[in-house]
């Protein structure tokens, strides 16, 4: 079970940051190829996009494993473990139920698209390959927030 886990970190790791880095590296060239050869390309701009919020949606089950999201902090820190176990299986519930509406009504949204068939303006990209991110990346936090809860059942804290 641990391998699975090590091995499902790496992907969302090179996930998220395969996506972020290429729709950076994409903005680079557009900005090389707007102002310094004074030939734009528009498919630049939709593209790295699209690519920056797939890799800030998955990087944000990333996050919530690193412990990186923004905390409020000031009333936790001073309540003794056993409030923060109840605080913590209540956050991560929460989290949960977040996740359980981003992807249903993300799947909504995405059936709607792969129903319509609707592209993209510039690329011609079908709007159910963009929006497929929602769901995808529900799954991903909610696999995150599962985990802490269990963790936090078992009483221990994260």
């Amino acid at each position: 079970m641990e391998k699975l886990k090590k091995g499902y970190a790496v992907f969302e790791d090179y996930l998220s940051g395969t996506l972020l880095a290429v729709g950076l590296a994409l903005i680079f060239y557009g900005v090389v190829m707007r102002y310094f050869m004074n030939d734009p390309k528009s498919w630049v701009d939709e593209i790295s996009g699209y690519l920056v919020v797939w890799g800030t949606l998955t990087g944000a089950a990333v996050a919530l494993r690193e412990g990186h999201h923004i905390q409020v902090d000031i009333l936790y820190d001073r309540v003794p473990d056993s409030v923060k176990r109840i605080f913590n299986i209540f956050s991560n519930l929460l989290g949960v139920l977040f996740c359980v509406c981003f992807i249903f009504f993300g799947s909504k949204l995405l059936n709607l698209y792969m129903l319509t068939q609707q592209q993209s303006t510039d690329t011609g990209v079908y709007l159910w390959i963009v929006y497929l991110v929602i769901p995808l990346s529900g799954i991903m936090l909610g696999i995150r927030f599962l985990e802490n809860l269990i963790i936090n059942l078992r009483g221990e804290l994260k």
